[in-house]
């Protein structure tokens, strides 16, 4: 007896064999301790990581730690719980419409899909090496009541998935199944969705109990082979690809097992199992997403029969070798009366074939044959007879492999079979003994992944169509609120419209140039460095240089119209109405390209209610930041003290910056997209609403005292009243036609301008161009009168 089964007989002896005759919520309960820690530790899997590879299983403070508890709620924006989170807070939210979102103080660097800032702070902060967060795996005993089987789970998280679906937060699972007494019987591993296994005997074991589990490149699957690709078709969009996973051979280690509780032992007395109340979180770990894969899991407790029936689910996983490697070169013989074959495969210049893995009845070889390479198969007749044998040849070049079938063999008890193995001719088999050879009797080829990227565009699996209707979607989405916006804004400048080239100028400068700079500057901010922390460069992004970049590249417009064309620029309306122009196309270009986004990468689903909502308060917003600085211009441009004229615009530019910064804080740093961050998008808009309302009512005032001796009393009374004179353009519309209506407006339109230019006048009595313009418009009115 070797020293493994003196261990295990000891373990069993001192009492871990009665687990079998427990039920399975009590099994965990019964075993002391230090038994299940020892057993725990004696099968422990063996991790294999991809060269590439940066996340490592860690206990759940990984992310506890450095997360927010959110929570969804239906028909309202996800709302903030806690900014900072311990492992007992999840004792106390428990249900499933709560997640953990990990958070870096800003929402853009801590959004989910923003992986490139997630492995720099993991990378930087929390991996293994820099922490004090080793590598662990999350240890429970069960037992199988029908079969008396012991079930030892190895449940392992890691912070972030970064494989396609990239998301926070990943669950998986190592399961090794013992008998009663405690011999191991299979292993199975999970993989996506699902998982696959082994028998014991076909699977690699280090140090005699520690079977080896290869972790997929990002998605963290486990495979019971290294340096290997296994494709996995997902559905995306409409259609149906193959993605990737990808395994290696790069940095072994035996996780650290921390035995965990069973749900009703911590639910009974959280005060015994302190630090593992997260075992009852029904949350999501992890931002969730419209597509499900592209969020946050659920935890272990949560995975149906994979907690609560572990043997049944692991017998009714596949067999790893019928699942995978379609596009290896395999052997497989089957045998009658209970035969048993040995396959073995070796070529001309050695008898080991790297990356090559024999067992009873199949060889793999877990590359691509080279061209010009022969390969010989041996399959040993060990006992019973050779009934069939099946062999796959790949062709890389063409993505396709070759199958032949051999049957009605010659019976043989023992000996030898024989396979010469090219790329260019179907093989024959030959048996020792028997002088003839025997051709396929089956040969067909099958169309096979190969390799594919790993990353999936959405727009290249749906038709034309869809990818149609999609792109307009999006376009619709930033255009149509933007344009209700801008008709609003429009009308509200009721008696003296601004010059529609104008207005057209500063829409454009937020649409494009604005645009463009800001998202420079938001990607050079972004890109990590070493000079500072994550913590810093979120405060720097988010406190400060994003709002001041975007206000100072769309202030820059409303400036130059005031510098370039004073003469249009007449008061603080005119400065609100410029300012929400360029908020406004700012708005529109960023949402088109942040909805053309999510419908590129989550086709859509991307597009969802919440991100179209949000798409129009970003729009909102936007345009009353510049508006303030705006106020602030046409505030000063009336005044003629050279204080007021100097320090309130740049108090409202600082004002805009501030609000700008404080409405950021709200959302991204306290509480998200809730009620404070809506009061205070509705306090802005309310107090520019008053300002409006009190700078119509300033201009109407202008309008009575200047227009009073200088226009026939009929036009006064219309000009001052909206509804007048939309009548009297009416009026001349269904009369004189598009001409007449035309002129009928051009009309109030100059005697608008008439009484500002006089106002102006008055004012500024040392610049005589005001008077000047005034008269000239005096005498336009009046030949348009006669």
């Amino acid at each position: 007896m070797n020293k493994v089964k003196i261990l295990v007989m000891f373990v069993f002896l001192l009492g871990a064999g009665q687990i079998s005759l427990l039920p399975v919520e009590m099994a965990y309960a019964q075993i002391d301790p230090t038994e299940t820690q020892a057993l725990l530790d004696l099968y422990a899997p063996v991790l294999y990581f991809h060269p590439t590879e940066l996340f490592r299983p860690q206990p759940v403070d990984v992310l506890v730690d450095n997360a927010r508890l959110r929570q969804n709620r239906a028909f309202w924006f996800d709302t903030n719980i806690l900014s900072n989170v311990a492992i007992s807070d999840l004792f106390a939210y428990q249900d499933d419409s709560y997640f953990l979102d990990a958070w870096y103080g800003d929402e853009e660097l801590s959004d989910s899909r923003n992986y490139s800032f997630h492995r720099f702070y993991y990378e930087t902060v929390l991996q293994p090496e820099v922490s004090s967060l080793p590598i662990v795996t999350y240890g429970r005993i069960v037992s199988d009541e029908v079969t008396g089987n012991v079930i030892l789970q190895y449940w392992l998280f890691y912070y972030y998935n970064d494989w396609f679906n990239k998301h926070e937060g990943d669950w998986e699972l190592v399961q090794v199944v013992l008998d009663p007494q405690h011999e191991p019987l299979e292993v199975v591993l999970s993989q996506h969705h699902g998982g696959t296994r082994r028998v014991w005997q076909d699977t690699q074991i280090e140090d005699d109990t520690h079977p080896v589990a290869y972790v997929a490149l990002g998605s963290h699957a486990n495979y019971f082979w290294g340096d290997e690709l296994y494709p996995n078709g997902q559905d995306v969009g409409n259609s149906r690809v193959e993605i990737m996973d990808r395994t290696g051979s790069f940095g072994r280690v035996i996780p650290q097992v921390i035995p965990i509780p069973e749900e009703k032992q911590v639910k009974s007395d959280p005060d015994s199992w302190q630090g593992s109340e997260w075992l009852l979180f029904a949350g999501n770990w992890g931002e969730t997403a419209p597509i499900g894969d592209f969020g946050g899991p659920s935890g272990p407790t949560q995975k149906g029969q994979q907690w609560e029936q572990p043997y049944e689910w692991g017998i009714a996983q596949p067999l790893d070798t019928e699942t995978w490697y379609a596009n290896r070169l395999r052997i497989e013989a089957l045998a009658g009366s209970n035969g048993d074959m040995q396959v073995a495969l070796s070529s001309e210049e050695s008898s080991q074939l790297e990356g090559v893995e024999q067992s009873t009845n199949l060889a793999i070889l877990h590359r691509d044959p080279e061209p010009d390479e022969v390969i010989q198969a041996t399959i040993d007749i060990l006992s019973g007879t050779l009934d069939q044998v099946t062999v796959i040849w790949p062709d890389p070049e063409n993505e396709q492999v070759w199958k032949y079938t051999f049957e009605e063999i010659a019976d043989r008890d023992t000996g030898q079979a024989f396979l010469i193995l090219t790329a260019d001719q179907a093989p024959e088999l030959l048996i020792d003994g028997v002088n003839q050879s025997f051709s396929p009797s089956k040969s067909e080829s099958v169309q096979v992944s190969w390799d594919t990227p790993d990353f999936v565009w959405m727009v290249n699996l749906l038709p034309a169509s869809d990818i149609a209707r999609g792109v307009t979607l999006s376009l619709l989405a930033g255009l149509i609120p933007t344009l209700l916006f801008v008709g609003v804004i429009y009308w509200v400048d009721r008696f003296e419209k601004e010059p529609k080239r104008l207005l057209a100028t500063v829409f454009l400068w937020g649409a494009i140039p604005t645009l463009i700079f800001s998202l420079l500057a938001r990607l050079f901010i972004q890109l990590p460095s070493d000079a500072f922390s994550p913590a810093a460069i979120a405060a720097l992004r988010t406190g400060v240089l994003i709002p001041l970049v975007e206000e100072i590249l769309k202030g820059l417009v409303v400036l130059y119209i005031l510098l370039r064309y004073r003469r249009e620029f007449d008061d603080t309306l005119d400065g609100i109405i410029y300012g929400s122009m360029v908020g406004f196309g700012f708005a529109m270009s960023r949402n088109i390209v942040s909805f053309l986004g999510a419908f590129i990468v989550h086709g859509y689903a991307g597009l969802t209610t919440e991100a179209l909502l949000t798409g129009a308060i970003y729009g909102l917003n936007q345009a009353t930041y510049t508006a303030i600085f705006g106020a602030g211009l046409g505030h000063a441009r009336l005044s003629k003290q050279h204080w007021i004229r100097r320090w309130v615009p740049l108090a409202a530019f600082l004002l805009a910056v501030t609000s700008h910064i404080l409405h950021n804080l709200a959302v991204h740093s306290f509480s998200g997209r809730n009620a404070f961050a809506m009061i205070l998008t509705l306090g802005g808009f309310i107090v520019l609403a008053v300002i409006i309302i009190w700078a119509l009512q300033r201009q109407k005032i202008w309008m009575r005292m200047e227009l009073k001796d200088d226009i026939p009393a009929h036009l006064y009374h219309v000009v001052l009243s909206t509804s007048g004179k939309a009548k009297a353009q009416w009026r001349a519309l269904l009369a004189q036609g598009y001409q007449g209506w035309r002129e009928t407006r051009r009309l109030h339109q100059l005697c608008a301008e008439l009484a500002f230019k006089r106002m102006q006048a008055r004012r500024f009595s040392d610049d005589s161009e005001f008077a000047n313009e005034a008269e000239a418009l005096r005498l336009e009115i009046e030949t348009m009168i006669d």
